[in-house]
């Protein structure tokens, strides 16, 4: 893996050809099949997905979730208009300060804890069809003030990229377009958007070296590039938005994680009530409506 150092992105820049320039400035280049993994927020930069907070007028609905959660109306405004819904508000600060979540293990200073006071709540949307926090807005590497929001269809944005970057170099590279998200250890980057390389490999079922069927071998390919891609990326001010994956073999795919996803949000409720069903059935019902709320989580968070 390599990770490309690039300029500031500003509105109307020329994604593929940044790229391009900071592989060939690394002595990295460009090679076929290769697997350019991309941080979503260069993305937003480039289209102009941007929102200046001070230029915002909150809606009453807005004002309301505000009040309650604790929060900046103007950024409810905006967390409200890039979701498709709202399904939980989860009281970081609160969790944090009575030790459920373990935070402190995370950081120090006082600087962590005012910007859990600046945001005590954090709200759970579902946008395209996928769980986000804050509906992937993001202030980091902004100046104060801005937020990025993520492209619509991320997929498309991937194939753009690749076909961009075929112009101009005469390769054929996959593309993924990495996000950073909230789960119960921590955050990590998934894939929220890819092309030319299959986001999940089809291996369930296929045998093992006993000629058995494996239950699994459902990787999330496309999740674990960006993984793998974040820890060269890291999270603040290392600027390094791309990473180049060389090695890797794939089939090529056309398809997008849009066309891979295994479980739509909109059953998740299905989901859970049918697990539930057969806990109650196989644990006992007592054990099942124990665990019920800890099952909503764990479907939520996953």
């Amino acid at each position: 893996m390599f990770g490309l150092k690039l300029p500031e992105v500003r509105p109307g820049d020329n994604l593929a050809e940044l790229i391009v320039g900071a592989a060939e400035d690394a002595g990295v280049g460009v090679r076929d099949r290769d697997v350019i993994v991309v941080a979503s927020k260069i993305v937003s930069k480039a289209r102009g997905l941007l929102y200046r907070v001070d230029r915002v007028s909150p809606s009453r609905e807005a004002c309301k979730v505000a009040g309650k959660a604790g929060l900046d109306p103007r950024f409810v405004e905006l967390v409200l208009r890039e979701s498709d819904e709202v399904v939980a508000a989860v009281p970081m600060l609160r969790l944090v300060r009575e030790g459920l979540v373990r935070m402190d293990r995370l950081f120090s200073g006082e600087e962590a804890w005012r910007l859990l006071e600046e945001y005590p709540t954090m709200l759970v949307t579902v946008r395209n069809g996928g769980v986000w926090s804050d509906s992937g807005l993001d202030s980091s590497n902004h100046s104060p003030g801005t937020f990025s929001y993520p492209p619509r269809n991320p997929d498309e944005e991937a194939r753009k990229l690749s076909e961009a970057i075929r112009e101009l170099t005469g390769r054929r590279v996959a593309v993924v377009i990495s996000d950073t998200e909230i789960f119960l250890r921590g955050s990590i980057d998934v894939a929220r958007g890819s092309y030319g390389i299959p986001p999940v490999d089809r291996g369930f079922g296929r045998p093992d070296r006993y000629g058995k069927p494996k239950y699994g071998g459902v990787d999330c390919v496309a999740d674990e590039l960006a993984a793998a891609a974040a820890l060269l990326m890291k999270q603040t001010g290392e600027g390094v938005p791309v990473v180049v994956v060389r090695g890797l073999s794939y089939d090529w795919s056309d398809e997008g994680i849009s066309q891979y996803r295994i479980v739509d949000v909109g059953d998740l409720a299905r989901i859970l009530v049918a697990t539930v069903k057969h806990t109650a059935r196989v644990l006992g019902v007592f054990r099942a409506l124990k665990n019920v709320l800890k099952l909503a989580f764990m479907f939520l968070v996953s």
